[in-house]
């Protein structure tokens, strides 16, 4: 009988870890133009586009990734910051939440790269130069993907992948699958039809 209950309990331990979905296993997104190694949760969304390849990539009820191929795709480039005085919130009546307010004009000469929102690192990605960009402080800011010339041509063909405001474990799984993205630009004929 204590033999029967032991292996009764082994088989009910090897169902259980055999049936559980790896959290760390991954497939291949093929999206025609691209693929990706992403984590298995994620889905492909698609979405029409009028001069570009768009569509989402959904992690969960939260958090969407976007992409966009294309010749206007988003640099992912933070915006410039504006330094300016409390005084001139008040006369022009601005939302501060803008700007960087300071005390004086004498102040407004700061160092703008103090108060961005996203660092930028700059690797190649399928034999392509690449800007990647994450948040400074994890969950407030972009994360994702620009590579500015995509086939190598004067067609200045351009590629963005990215989120905005994620939460930590996707941005770690987004970071990690952009080093796994591979291009094909034989597939280009097939998507434009």
């Amino acid at each position: 009988m204590k033999q029967f209950i032991k292996l009764s309990q082994i088989s009910a331990l090897t169902i259980l870890v055999v049936g559980c979905k790896d959290q760390s296993r991954t497939k291949t997104m093929d999206f025609g133009l691209f693929t990706l190694e992403a984590p298995y949760k994620w889905h492909q969304v698609k979405q029409n586009g009028i001069d570009s390849y768009v569509g989402a990539i959904a992690v969960d009820n939260t958090d969407t990734l976007y992409f966009d191929l294309g010749m206007y795709s988003n640099t992912l480039t933070e915006p410039n910051i504006q330094a300016i005085t409390r005084q001139m919130i008040e006369e022009n009546n601005l939302d501060s939440s803008d700007f960087i307010v300071v005390k004086d004009i004498m102040s407004m000469n700061i160092d703008a790269d103090l108060y961005r929102k996203q660092n930028v690192t700059w690797d190649t990605i399928d034999n392509r130069r690449a800007k990647i960009v994450f948040p400074r402080i994890s969950g407030k800011g972009t994360t994702g993907v620009y590579i500015g010339s995509l086939w190598g041509d004067s067609s200045k063909v351009r590629f963005n992948l990215c989120g905005a405001d994620l939460k930590k474990q996707t941005e770690e799984d987004l970071l990690k699958a952009i080093k796994t993205l591979r291009f094909h630009k034989n597939n280009l004929d097939n998507e434009e039809n």
